[in-house]
């Protein structure tokens, strides 16, 4: 292989300047991701509520809101280490001139992450999981531009079946105990195609039925699982990027020919800047069956973000009006062990939760014994912002990821003067929170 492109340097070279503010920089991230049914209730509260007309407008007054945030001083980096953001305002919406995610980090020195979740579906065995992500390889390949560009242990082979790279251990792992268990005389065709079809009816979400054969250790085949769904997802990502380039290329070339066309292919993509993503389930009740697929289902996802050079935002939201809070909790935390402790070597998440009721519960997430958690940030779940800094605080080792808090109080026809004073109070305080 070449020396890297001056561009793949410099992707690398932001990747690393990203990574090293949320991993250690104090401060907190802003959640400016709101969507769908939520948009309505955040413009609620910034005094508008007169939202008539299509999706369009809508989406196009909440970007006002948040452009007026984003480029208020108050949001500086200062204190203000990443912000969430919305598919459209990433793609699809600018900022002083610039795509968002791009003036984000660029102007104000902000990481910017992409809300990739579409929605939940309906309550089943006390939880909301994640409506499926369609497209997903296509929406991630848009994101940064340092994909499968930086070798070494970090490089996913996409086709475990034609490449001579060593198998993921959790794919090797349950290879030995599919033998030790099933059949001992299985051979490797035959234990990649039974995973293979396991995967087919877990997919995407990594659900194991009572198909399994009797003696398969459930946490030995969810490990694996993970493992294999992020060896395709590798594939899938470099053939949508692959795709991607073809079609800006052709373009180009059909609308302006040869060297103008040369030029323009320079100009950035608006997801180029984009760190990692974040992806919301809620629980609603202390079910072991239901946050068991909760927490599966994140890291199916977590496995793909990971597998496009990206960095995955878990967050199961505990529901804090849940009747058992503290119990689904410390059942949350068993779940978040086991697919933490079974990262792949180099990979790294955050974890975005709710502001527990022991306020030590998630503070081993935060400590060397989890080296794979790059940071772990609390939600404020609807909790004011003077209660979600004051539970805050008590937390060791987490910061702050808030939203309905951080924008508390904030109006559409505030003077400059009062929104920055209102910002700035905020961002001051939550920041004291994250910090203690």
């Amino acid at each position: 292989m070449g020396a890297p492109s001056r561009d793949a340097s410099a992707a690398r070279t932001r990747r690393e300047l990203q990574r090293e503010r949320i991993a250690s920089a104090p401060g907190f991230i802003a959640a400016l991701d709101q969507s769908g049914g939520s948009t309505p209730r955040a413009l609620a509260a910034y005094g508008i509520t007169d939202i008539r007309g299509d999706e369009a407008h809508m989406f196009a007054l909440v970007h006002d809101m948040r452009t007026r945030i984003l480029t208020a001083d108050a949001f500086s980096s200062e204190r203000i280490i990443g912000a969430i953001l919305f598919e459209d305002t990433v793609f699809n919406r600018l900022v002083e001139g610039l795509p968002t995610a791009t003036y984000a980090w660029n102007e104000k020195g902000i990481v910017p992450f992409l809300k990739i979740d579409k929605g939940l579906e309906p309550e089943k065995d006390g939880v909301r999981l994640m409506k499926p992500i369609p497209d997903l390889a296509d929406l991630l390949a848009r994101c940064g531009d340092h994909h499968h560009e930086r070798g070494g242990e970090h490089h996913h082979d996409p086709d475990p079946a034609h490449s001579p790279a060593p198998l993921p251990a959790a794919v090797a792992a349950f290879n030995a105990h599919f033998r030790a268990v099933v059949d001992a005389t299985a051979s490797d065709d035959a234990v990649r195609d039974f995973l293979e079809s396991l995967a087919e009816r877990t997919e995407p979400y990594l659900r194991v039925s009572d198909a399994v054969p009797d003696g398969l250790d459930h946490g030995v085949v969810r490990a694996a699982l993970v493992a294999h769904h992020a060896r395709v997802a590798s594939a899938e990502i470099a053939d949508a990027k692959a795709r991607r380039r073809s079609r800006t290329a052709e373009a180009m070339r059909s609308a302006l020919g040869g060297a103008a066309a040369e030029r323009a292919s320079d100009a950035r993509p608006a997801g180029e800047c984009v760190f990692g993503t974040k992806a919301r389930s809620v629980i609603r009740a202390a079910n072991a069956v239901g946050i068991r697929a909760l927490v599966a289902q994140q890291f199916a996802v977590a496995a793909q973000v990971l597998a496009a050079g990206l960095v995955p935002i878990v967050e199961p939201e505990v529901d804090i009006a849940c009747p058992d809070k503290a119990e689904a909790e410390e059942t949350l935390r068993r779940e978040l062990e086991f697919y933490l402790d079974a990262l792949p070597p180099n990979a790294e998440v955050c974890l975005k939760l709710t502001i527990p009721d022991d306020p030590t519960l998630y503070a081993d997430f935060a400590s060397e014994k989890y080296p794979g958690v790059l940071r772990v940030f609390a939600l404020s779940g609807g909790y004011s912002r003077e209660e979600a800094n004051a539970r805050l605080a008590k937390c060791p080792g987490m910061s702050a990821s808030f939203s309905r808090a951080l924008a508390e109080g904030l109006r559409a026809d505030a003077s400059d003067e009062e929104f920055e004073k209102t910002l700035r109070a905020s961002v001051e305080s939550i920041y004291d929170a994250a910090v203690t």
